[in-house]
Protein backbone atom coordinates (compact mmCIF):
# COMPACT_ATOMS: atom_id res chain seq x y z
CA UNK A 1 0.00 0.00 0.00
CA UNK A 2 1.79 3.15 -0.93
CA UNK A 3 0.78 6.32 0.84
CA UNK A 4 -0.59 9.56 -0.88
CA UNK A 5 1.47 11.96 -2.81
CA UNK A 6 0.78 14.56 -0.89
CA UNK A 7 2.31 13.06 2.49
CA UNK A 8 5.62 13.94 1.27
CA UNK A 9 5.79 17.13 2.40
CA UNK A 10 7.86 17.37 5.44
CA UNK A 11 6.15 19.53 7.34
CA UNK A 12 2.95 17.92 7.09
CA UNK A 13 5.35 14.26 8.19
CA UNK A 14 6.44 16.15 10.97
CA UNK A 15 2.97 17.60 11.72
CA UNK A 16 1.36 13.78 11.77
CA UNK A 17 4.64 12.06 13.86
CA UNK A 18 4.00 15.15 16.12
CA UNK A 19 0.29 14.84 16.34
CA UNK A 20 0.89 10.89 16.78
CA UNK A 21 2.70 11.56 20.21
CA UNK A 22 -0.35 13.62 21.29
CA UNK A 23 -2.66 11.08 20.28
CA UNK A 24 -0.71 8.12 22.63
CA UNK A 25 -0.73 9.95 25.18
CA UNK A 26 -4.09 11.68 25.13
CA UNK A 27 -6.08 9.93 22.79
CA UNK A 28 -8.17 11.60 20.76
CA UNK A 29 -11.03 13.18 21.92
CA UNK A 30 -8.75 15.28 24.95
CA UNK A 31 -5.83 16.35 21.86
CA UNK A 32 -6.37 19.96 20.13
CA UNK A 33 -5.78 21.56 17.28
CA UNK A 34 -3.86 24.17 19.85
CA UNK A 35 -2.09 21.36 21.62
CA UNK A 36 -0.54 20.15 18.06
CA UNK A 37 0.15 23.27 16.58
CA UNK A 38 2.07 24.42 20.06
CA UNK A 39 3.55 20.62 20.11
CA UNK A 40 5.09 21.20 16.65
CA UNK A 41 6.16 24.84 17.01
CA UNK A 42 3.67 26.55 14.71
CA UNK A 43 0.66 28.69 14.53
CA UNK A 44 -2.83 26.87 14.05
CA UNK A 45 -2.84 29.08 10.84
CA UNK A 46 0.21 26.58 9.40
CA UNK A 47 -2.09 23.64 11.09
CA UNK A 48 -4.51 24.50 9.23
CA UNK A 49 -3.12 25.26 6.28
CA UNK A 50 -2.47 20.87 5.94
CA UNK A 51 -5.55 19.97 8.19
CA UNK A 52 -9.32 21.15 8.34
CA UNK A 53 -9.78 19.72 11.63
CA UNK A 54 -8.41 17.27 14.78
CA UNK A 55 -10.23 14.72 12.70
CA UNK A 56 -8.66 15.12 9.63
CA UNK A 57 -5.13 15.28 11.59
CA UNK A 58 -6.23 11.88 13.07
CA UNK A 59 -7.13 10.16 9.71
CA UNK A 60 -3.92 11.15 8.26
CA UNK A 61 -1.91 9.73 11.71
CA UNK A 62 -4.05 6.55 11.01
CA UNK A 63 -3.20 5.80 7.42
CA UNK A 64 0.52 6.15 7.81
CA UNK A 65 -0.24 3.32 10.82
CA UNK A 66 -2.39 2.07 8.20
CA UNK A 67 0.43 2.17 5.54
CA UNK A 68 3.18 0.34 7.57
CA UNK A 69 1.49 -2.70 8.93
CA UNK A 70 0.10 -3.65 5.42
CA UNK A 71 3.63 -3.19 4.32
CA UNK A 72 5.07 -4.99 7.25
CA UNK A 73 2.42 -7.69 6.25
CA UNK A 74 3.43 -7.92 2.61
CA UNK A 75 6.72 -8.08 2.99
CA UNK A 76 6.40 -10.70 6.15
CA UNK A 77 4.03 -12.55 3.68
CA UNK A 78 7.00 -12.71 0.60
CA UNK A 79 9.13 -15.73 1.62
CA UNK A 80 6.60 -17.59 2.10
CA UNK A 81 6.70 -21.03 -0.39
CA UNK A 82 2.85 -22.20 0.62
CA UNK A 83 -0.51 -20.71 0.15
CA UNK A 84 -0.90 -21.90 3.84
CA UNK A 85 2.48 -20.38 5.19
CA UNK A 86 1.68 -17.34 3.55
CA UNK A 87 -1.91 -17.57 5.77
CA UNK A 88 0.03 -18.44 9.04
CA UNK A 89 2.42 -15.44 8.48
CA UNK A 90 -0.39 -12.88 7.18
CA UNK A 91 -2.27 -14.23 10.50
CA UNK A 92 0.90 -14.27 12.92
CA UNK A 93 2.08 -10.70 11.77
CA UNK A 94 -1.67 -8.90 11.64
CA UNK A 95 -1.66 -10.57 15.00
CA UNK A 96 1.26 -8.77 16.09
CA UNK A 97 0.88 -5.68 14.54
CA UNK A 98 -2.75 -5.42 16.14
CA UNK A 99 -1.34 -5.51 19.34
CA UNK A 100 1.55 -3.65 19.12
CA UNK A 101 -1.15 -0.57 17.82
CA UNK A 102 -3.31 -1.61 20.81
CA UNK A 103 -0.17 -0.96 23.33
CA UNK A 104 0.51 2.51 21.21
CA UNK A 105 -2.93 3.48 21.27
CA UNK A 106 -4.87 2.37 24.50
CA UNK A 107 -6.64 5.55 24.55
CA UNK A 108 -7.87 5.79 21.23
CA UNK A 109 -10.12 2.55 21.57
CA UNK A 110 -11.99 4.41 24.30
CA UNK A 111 -12.91 7.33 21.97
CA UNK A 112 -14.18 4.70 19.13
CA UNK A 113 -17.82 4.96 19.95
CA UNK A 114 -17.99 8.53 19.68
CA UNK A 115 -16.03 8.93 16.92
CA UNK A 116 -17.81 6.14 15.02
CA UNK A 117 -17.85 7.13 11.30
CA UNK A 118 -14.16 8.51 11.34
CA UNK A 119 -12.87 4.78 12.51
CA UNK A 120 -15.22 3.25 10.18
CA UNK A 121 -13.45 4.84 7.58
CA UNK A 122 -10.01 4.03 8.54
CA UNK A 123 -11.42 0.21 8.92
CA UNK A 124 -12.80 0.16 5.80
CA UNK A 125 -9.63 0.97 4.22
CA UNK A 126 -7.64 -1.27 6.04
CA UNK A 127 -10.49 -3.93 5.47
CA UNK A 128 -9.46 -3.73 1.89
CA UNK A 129 -6.04 -3.69 2.05
CA UNK A 130 -6.35 -7.08 3.71
CA UNK A 131 -8.98 -8.26 0.96
CA UNK A 132 -6.12 -7.71 -1.57
CA UNK A 133 -3.30 -9.45 0.15
CA UNK A 134 -5.62 -12.28 0.80
CA UNK A 135 -7.32 -12.22 -2.33
CA UNK A 136 -3.38 -13.19 -4.02
CA UNK A 137 -2.99 -15.82 -1.47
CA UNK A 138 -5.91 -17.73 -2.62
CA UNK A 139 -5.14 -16.98 -6.05
CA UNK A 140 -1.46 -18.41 -5.70
CA UNK A 141 -3.00 -21.16 -3.83
CA UNK A 142 -5.54 -21.99 -6.47
CA UNK A 143 -2.78 -21.66 -9.11
CA UNK A 144 -0.79 -23.74 -7.28
CA UNK A 145 -3.21 -26.16 -6.54
CA UNK A 146 -3.56 -25.93 -2.65
CA UNK A 147 -6.87 -25.23 -3.20
CA UNK A 148 -9.30 -27.01 -5.19
CA UNK A 149 -12.30 -26.26 -3.72
CA UNK A 150 -12.53 -23.11 -4.94
CA UNK A 151 -12.65 -20.84 -8.18
CA UNK A 152 -10.96 -17.57 -8.68
CA UNK A 153 -14.12 -15.32 -8.86
CA UNK A 154 -14.72 -17.09 -4.73
CA UNK A 155 -11.56 -15.18 -3.84
CA UNK A 156 -13.27 -11.85 -3.22
CA UNK A 157 -16.07 -13.27 -0.79
CA UNK A 158 -13.83 -15.71 0.48
CA UNK A 159 -11.33 -12.93 1.26
CA UNK A 160 -14.16 -10.76 2.68
CA UNK A 161 -15.46 -13.24 4.79
CA UNK A 162 -12.21 -13.96 6.34
CA UNK A 163 -11.79 -10.51 7.22
CA UNK A 164 -14.97 -9.72 8.86
CA UNK A 165 -14.91 -13.19 10.74
CA UNK A 166 -11.65 -11.58 11.87
CA UNK A 167 -12.70 -8.68 13.21
CA UNK A 168 -16.04 -10.57 14.76
CA UNK A 169 -13.06 -13.27 16.78
CA UNK A 170 -11.14 -10.27 18.40
CA UNK A 171 -14.21 -8.38 19.46
CA UNK A 172 -15.86 -10.89 20.75
CA UNK A 173 -12.13 -12.10 22.88
CA UNK A 174 -11.76 -8.02 23.89
CA UNK A 175 -15.44 -8.37 25.29
CA UNK A 176 -15.32 -11.49 27.46
CA UNK A 177 -12.05 -10.43 28.42
CA UNK A 178 -10.07 -13.46 27.12
CA UNK A 179 -6.86 -12.93 25.39
CA UNK A 180 -5.71 -16.45 23.40
CA UNK A 181 -2.16 -16.41 22.81
CA UNK A 182 -0.77 -15.36 19.92
CA UNK A 183 0.06 -18.63 18.47
CA UNK A 184 -3.21 -20.23 19.53
CA UNK A 185 -5.03 -17.75 17.40
CA UNK A 186 -2.85 -18.11 14.43
CA UNK A 187 -3.18 -21.91 14.42
CA UNK A 188 -6.76 -21.87 14.71
CA UNK A 189 -7.41 -19.72 12.01
CA UNK A 190 -5.12 -21.51 9.74
CA UNK A 191 -7.16 -24.80 10.24
CA UNK A 192 -9.97 -23.29 9.91
CA UNK A 193 -9.61 -21.31 6.91
CA UNK A 194 -6.96 -23.18 4.83
CA UNK A 195 -8.47 -26.21 5.72
CA UNK A 196 -11.98 -25.55 4.46
CA UNK A 197 -10.23 -24.69 0.95
CA UNK A 198 -8.65 -27.59 0.75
Amino acid sequence: MKPNPEMTDSSRDEILVIASGLFQRFGLDKTTMREIAEAVGKGKSTLYHYFTSKDEVFYAVARRELVDVVDIIESGIKPATSAKDKFRKFFTIRDQAMAAKAKLYPLIFSDTKRHVSLFSKIQREGNSAEVAILKTILLEGIAGGEFTRIKAEQCDAIAITIITALHGMYIELALDGKMLSSEAKVETLTYIFVGGLK
